[in-house]
């Protein structure tokens, strides 16, 4: 199985969403807050050029460690039938490689509950602050240096 890693736009993201994450939501209703900002880069994961994992980096500066000049991993999925193939870390591996060579050495995210081991064998950093998202459930605030 080869799996292509690319930067692609965020309106590309808004299927895969709908039913990784927002339980069939209206594809239209699954933007984020920064999905369009310049300084925001997307990046899907192909196979057989047919979209099967992706990821949002948005430029936020991370209040809880203070830290300025980083970025926010947002919805990082991938599709049931495509999950546990490593998929998830080559876009984890794409997404590090980016933002190093953009010299930010901090990266954070809010994590679902399902998804800190995940993180955690990535050696992110649990930082032990929850709070519940809507009605999609907890989540905790992890991160990494670079």
């Amino acid at each position: 199985m080869k799996i292509q890693i690319k930067i692609i736009n965020s309106y590309e993201l808004h299927n895969i969403r709908s039913i990784v994450l927002r339980n069939g939501l209206e594809p239209k209703m699954c933007t984020f807050e920064g999905d369009t900002r310049i300084n925001s880069i997307h990046i899907g994961a192909f196979i057989e050029n047919k979209i099967v994992g992706g990821v949002s980096l948005i430029k936020n500066n991370c209040k809880i460690n203070n830290e300025r000049e980083c970025f926010q991993l947002r919805g990082l999925c991938v599709y049931e039938k495509y999950q546990n193939c490593g998929i998830g870390t080559k876009i984890l591996n794409k997404v590090e490689n980016i933002i190093t060579e953009k010299n930010t050495k901090y990266i954070w995210m809010n994590a679902r509950e399902s998804a800190v081991k995940f993180y955690l064998n990535l050696d992110y950093i649990n930082s032990n602050r929850t709070k519940i998202i809507g009605n999609i459930g907890l989540h905790y605030m992890l991160y990494k240096y670079l």
